[in-house]
Formats: structure tokens, C-alpha cells, sequence
């Protein structure tokens, strides 16, 4: 049959492969929708025609503060389109730029140097203030009680002070919480680190005894989550006055926008992004090529495991993943790195793991889940003793991830190549069953 040349993104460029024809089970990609020409004016017409809601226009007042919770550099939103509309439609609705602040939500993550706020927002950079939200910093958090989980809210404090809470992000598959977006600009977004923590351990399965992740936890899940459903009591708690999330396809491309009541819009939206973020596949492979779709979603190794994450159970057990993911801030958390590498055996990991949750360790401790039924053949620029020391298996390229699965593995193995990873699921053909919810 020959061979082919397959592209993955790395990064903010390309890496090509070359594999023999007949190793190729599939290229998945998400359903190609029709791409929206002009975004603005989409933008403008989801403001003037919310879902279950009055337009935004109609909902505030002169004199209110406004607060706009905006997605990290970690995720792609369009912050830089939906943002400066956002704000000159507060405007013409007699709200000054000097009343408007925007919350980066980073929940855990790290705070943004000045060139990433400026590239995040670009024109409403210096247009208004704009704050990282800091989850440990105690001193600017409002306490709002406990939910019927038991989880301590904590709030940022001008989120809580504000007169007008309008949540901004992007939806998509979730493999804790269902799906991003909605409720999640609030926790983990703008929430005190203990609830953050607290509310992401619902994901452990109560039964200490059979461990692992709780059955009601995976992608695409809402009811009978706890985890999600404690997202929820968290966001009903805090009272946010209107959400405007888009959704993207696999390429970036806004192809719809939801905005309105912060539940009824949210959901709406979760199942547009179901309809395109939801691939079919007809079996198990042997071995996987994923990239994350490139940055910022392989910005550090921590957030490049979300590919992982969502296709692992699409790999026969024994089987191999190769991961496009350049790396560039490195492994991305200390605790992701310290629970993988630490403990010498799965029950010490998840007992460590429940007497001092974080998210970055429940993370690294479903990698290791991931690790016991497959191998992982990393292509990174992170130093090749890390990647060993983590279980994996380094390589320069994704060239000499193929010459190693035909030296070491078999030569007639099946694959499926997968460019965007981290936002597209796997559903086996003829079974609605998500792989990595069961």
C-alpha cells in the first residue's frame, strides 16, 4: 500500500511522521461544522437574543460594578473577541469602562505575565482592569457557606462584591466535571483554593476499599456526578447574572455562540458541544497518535494530559499512545509530577492522594491509572529523565516514536491518528458508552 506522511500539531507549528499505509485504522477528526465568517456580529446577535434571559443591555443599571470572568491563557475562548463586545455593550448601556473589571479565572494555575494579558485580550487590554484571580490568598476571598456535599465555598472577593457577574469561557468535554465552561468560570475559576479542592475530590470513588474514580465521574456527565453537581450548588450560591460561552471546533473556529441564563444557555451549549466534540470509532486500537491540538493546550505536560485523559480507554490494554505535546513551561505542577513519580504503587498513590487532594495530583494519579493498562511514548521538549522518570518513554520525534513501535512493538499494529485530542471523545460504533467515563 506504501506509505504516508501525517501531520500532528506540536506546539505552535507542525511535526510530520511517516508510517506505512496499512498501519492506519483512522484520522479523527470533530465533526466539520460550518465555520462562522464573522464572529462579532455572531457575538451581537447571541447578546441581543439570549437564551431564557432579557439582553444584557436590559439587565444592568448605571452605577453597577461589573465583573467579566474571562478564561486563562491555558484555554482558548476568544476572550480577545467576545471581551471588547462585552464591554462596549456595557457601555451603550451606561456602565463606564471604569466600573467594568475583568477576573482571569486561573483557578490553581499561575498567574499571566503582562505580554500573555495583552495577547489574551488585546484590545481591552488597558481598556479596563484586569486581575488574576489567586485562589491561596485567603485575605481576598468572601466565605458563602458550605453546600450540601459539605464543600467550603470561598469566593473571590470583588466577584462577590460586584453588582453584575457575567461568565465568559468556552464548552467543551470535561473529563471530571462533563464539561468545561458555565459553572466552571466560578469553581474552579474564581474559587478559593480549599474549595477547589475540596469540590474536585467528589471525583474519587467513596468506596475506599474498590478506590479509583467515583462511577458517576467522565466526560459528557452532569446528573449523578457529584463532582458536577457541587459545581452547580457552588455556582447557585454565588448568583452569576449572565454567561455568554462559545463553542469551537477542533481547529479553533468559532462555530457557535450561547449566551443568556447561566444555566439554560450552559446547557443548551453542552449539547451542541456533545453533537461536535463526539467522534465514532469502530474498535480499539493497538497504538494511538494524539496531539493536543498544539498551545496553548501543550503549554506544560500537566494540561497536554487531557488528551490522554479523553482517548485512553480507545487503546487496546498493552498498547501504545504516542503524544505530540511540546512542553514549553514543562511538566506544569510540582504535585502532578510528585504523586507519579513518589509512591511505588497504586493503593499508596490514591491513599496519599485522599489525605491531601489537589487537582494537580489527581491528575497525575489518573495518568498513572492510565499507565498500568498502556505505555506512553512521549515527543516533548522536556529533558528525556523526567519523561523516564514518570514511566514513559522519550522520543526526538514522532518519526522516532514509529521506529520504535515497529522495533519494539509489532509491525502490522493498528492505529488511529487523532490531531485534536484534547477536545475530541471517542464513542465505540453501536455503543453510547463513553470510553473514559467507565
Amino acid at each position: 500500500m506504501g506509505k504516508r506522511v501525517v501531520s500532528l500539531p506540536y506546539g505552535r507549528k507542525t511535526m510530520e511522521f511517516e508510517i506505512e499505509e496499512e498501519n492506519i485504522l483512522g484520522v479523527i477528526e470533530g465533526k466539520k461544522f460550518d465555520i462562522i465568517p464573522n464572529e462579532e456580529e455572531e457575538i451581537k446577535k447571541a447578546l441581543k437574543s439570549p437564551i431564557k434571559s432579557k439582553p444584557l443591555k436590559a439587565m444592568v443599571k448605571e452605577g453597577m460594578r461589573v465583573v467579566i470572568i474571562a478564561s486563562d491563557i491555558t484555554r482558548v475562548a476568544k476572550n480577545d473577541v467576545v471581551v471588547p463586545l462585552l464591554l462596549d455593550e456595557l457601555n451603550e448601556a451606561g456602565i463606564p469602562d471604569e466600573n467594568i473589571t475583568i477576573i482571569t479565572a486561573t483557578g490553581t494555575h499561575r498567574k499571566h505575565e503582562e505580554k500573555e494579558l495583552r495577547a489574551l485580550f488585546k484590545s481591552a487590554y488597558g481598556r479596563v482592569k484586569i486581575i488574576d484571580h489567586d485562589a491561596r490568598d485567603e485575605r481576598n476571598l468572601a466565605y458563602l457557606g458550605r453546600t450540601s456535599r459539605g464543600t467550603e465555598i470561598y469566593i473571590n472577593k470583588r466577584v462577590f462584591d460586584a453588582d453584575f457577574i457575567i461568565l465568559t469561557g468556552a464548552i467543551s468535554y470535561h473529563f471530571m466535571a462533563g464539561f468545561s465552561g458555565g459553572r466552571k468560570s466560578i469553581c474552579p475559576g474564581v474559587s478559593g483554593y480549599k474549595t477547589i479542592q475540596i469540590n474536585h475530590k467528589l471525583m474519587l470513588n467513596p468506596d475506599e476499599e474498590k478506590g479509583g474514580i467515583h462511577p458517576g465521574v467522565g466526560h459528557g456527565r452532569i446528573k449523578g456526578n457529584p463532582m458536577a453537581e457541587d459545581l452547580e450548588e457552588i455556582c447557585d450560591r454565588v448568583k452569576p447574572d449572565f454567561v455568554i460561552n462559545v463553542i469551537l471546533d477542533d481547529g479553533g473556529n468559532l462555530v457557535k455562540v450561547v449566551a443568556g441564563d447561566c444555566k439554560e444557555a450552559f446547557y443548551e451549549g453542552c449539547g451542541l458541544a456533545e453533537s461536535l466534540f463526539s467522534a465514532r470509532v469502530q474498535t480499539k486500537a493497538d497504538v494511538l497518535f494524539l496531539s493536543c491540538g498544539g498551545f496553548p493546550k501543550d503549554i506544560d505536560f500537566y494540561q497536554a494530559t487531557k488528551a490522554v485523559e479523553n482517548w485512553l480507554n480507545a487503546a487496546k490494554d498493552g498498547g501504545y499512545i504516542v503524544l505530540s505535546a511540546e512542553c514549553p513551561d514543562g511538566i506544569g505542577h510540582e504535585g502532578f509530577y510528585e504523586i507519579i513519580i513518589r509512591y511505588g504503587n497504586r493503593k499508596e498513590r490514591e491513599q496519599a492522594l485522599r489525605e491531601d487532594f489537589s487537582i494537580a495530583r489527581a491528575v497525575g494519579y489518573i495518568l498513572t491509572l492510565g499507565l498500568e493498562k498502556i505505555n506512553i511514548i512521549l515527543v516533548s521538549s522536556m529533558e528525556e529523565k523526567l519523561v523516564r522518570e514518570m514511566g514513559m518513554i522519550p522520543a526526538h520525534d514522532l518519526n522516532d516514536a514509529v521506529n520504535y513501535l515497529y522495533k519494539n512493538f509489532k509491525s502490522d499494529f493498528k492505529a488511529y491518528v487523532v490531531p485534536h485530542a484534547s477536545t475530541i471523545v471517542p464513542f465505540l460504533e453501536n455503543n453510547d458508552e463513553i470510553f473514559p467515563g467507565k
